[in-house]
């Protein structure tokens, strides 16, 4: 269900705004599917690995909230 908002691990979003605003780069570590019913995706910090947190994946997938940065961004 989580292909369904195109949201797949390894992926990097900017979160653009929302509660807890912090203009970091997040990395998808995991996606969590089937323990509810909407997925939600493990987010971790890029500059610090400890800090994580838990998205669901429409949010996620929302360009409001958080925009997908491309993969030529992820390279640099």
């Amino acid at each position: 269900m989580a292909q369904r908002f195109n949201v797949q691990e390894g992926q990097r979003y900017v979160q653009r705004r929302g509660l807890h605003y912090q203009p970091s780069i997040w990395k998808v570590g995991a996606i969590k599917a089937g323990t509810t019913p909407i997925p939600h995706a493990l987010l971790v910090n890029v500059d610090d690995p400890l800090q994580t947190k838990t998205i669901s994946c429409p949010t996620l997938a929302d360009r409001i909230y958080y925009e997908l940065l491309s993969e030529t961004a992820v390279a640099a």
